[in-house]
């Protein structure tokens, strides 16, 4: 009895729930203003003809035809810029509502990105400071400590870089130089050992030999680094991570393929959004920012050219393009 009655309570609140929803509530207030208005639109018409006649009676000639047609159309116009001023209130303020949740979600992941690597640190050097430790452990130790200082660098750098594009700021200081390409890729991605130490076993590189570039390499280190990252937190542990690189008609195009989670159609249109996390990273618990793909986006852009993803469905894996022109 108790189970069956909490589960009527739980029906009510979600009913309950449902009808104050804020969408639920503007459709119903819409409909009922454009009833009232079709209401008073009704009336007037059928009410003209003794509206005319108690005019005529107080002595007013002005009140024929084409000024009823005035007042009914001018009463129209006002009642749908209320309505328009409405549904952009409403609209402006789902908007911020998102972004107000969004913003709630950056906070609480750069929290827990920046706790691991700090508590980490500071496991490390309490542990140096009260234990007599040999040579060999102490370097050990030592090389795990540059590896947290190396995350904390990386996520500040995100953080610092995407705040300076999403103010519109695009040139970075650094002069273009010449890279080869797939050296380049291939020590990029190596970076990101401290996501996954067998990603070396798991990528597979195809490059043109010997393919030079002239760009700012850290402008390229970024979109590298974090198509790759990307690639390892939403794909299974050991899955193939495979990166193309074509040159045609002096356009360069970087494929990253990995075989995970995919996309869904929602996430493909958003995923380069500032702060946007895909659907399924509550879910696998998969750590991150939402800053990864948005830097690409806009350092695709500082190149000449343009960033997109595509992919066949969820858990059919999914690919992430860069292409610019030859410099």
């Amino acid at each position: 009895m108790k189970a069956s009655h909490h589960q009527k309570l739980n029906k009510f609140y979600s009913i309950l729930r449902w009808m104050v929803h804020p969408v639920v509530v503007f459709v119903t207030l819409q409909i009922i203003w454009l009833a009232i208005t079709l209401m008073w639109v009704f009336w007037f018409l059928e009410s003209f003809q003794e509206i005319a006649k108690i005019a005529e009676i107080v002595g007013s000639s002005y009140l024929d035809n084409q000024y009823a047609l005035i007042i009914l159309i001018v009463g129209c116009i006002l009642l749908g810029m209320l309505l328009v001023g409405t549904v952009m209130l409403f609209v402006t303020s789902q908007k911020q509502s998102h972004l107000m949740s969004q913003h709630k979600s950056f906070l609480s992941s750069v929290t827990h990105e920046l706790r691991s690597p700090l508590a980490s640190l500071q496991l490390t050097f309490e542990t140096m400071k009260t234990r007599q430790i040999d040579g060999d452990t102490r370097n050990k130790m030592l090389e795990m400590a540059m590896e947290d200082i190396e995350r904390l660098t990386r996520l500040v750098d995100q953080i610092l870089v995407s705040s300076r594009l999403d103010r519109g700021l695009r040139g970075f200081s650094e002069e273009a130089e010449h890279l080869c390409l797939g050296e380049f890729i291939k020590t990029t991605a190596l970076r990101a050992q401290w996501l996954d130490p067998d990603i070396e076993k798991r990528l597979e590189i195809i490059c043109p030999q010997e393919l030079e570039i002239h760009v700012p390499i850290p402008v390229m280190r970024l979109i590298i680094s974090n198509l790759v990252e990307n690639a390892i937190k939403y794909s299974p542990k050991g899955n193939p991570i495979k990166i193309l690189v074509t040159l045609k008609e002096g356009m360069i195009t970087i494929a990253v393929k990995d075989d995970g989670f995919g996309l869904s159609s929602a996430d493909k249109k958003r995923i380069f959004r500032m702060f946007h996390r895909a659907s399924i990273t509550q879910k696998k618990a998969i750590p991150g920012t939402g800053l990864g793909l948005f830097i690409v986006k806009s350092l695709a852009k500082t190149l000449g050219g343009h960033a997109w993803a595509e992919s066949p469905g969820k858990d059919k894996g999914s690919t992430f393009y860069l292409s610019f022109p030859v410099t």
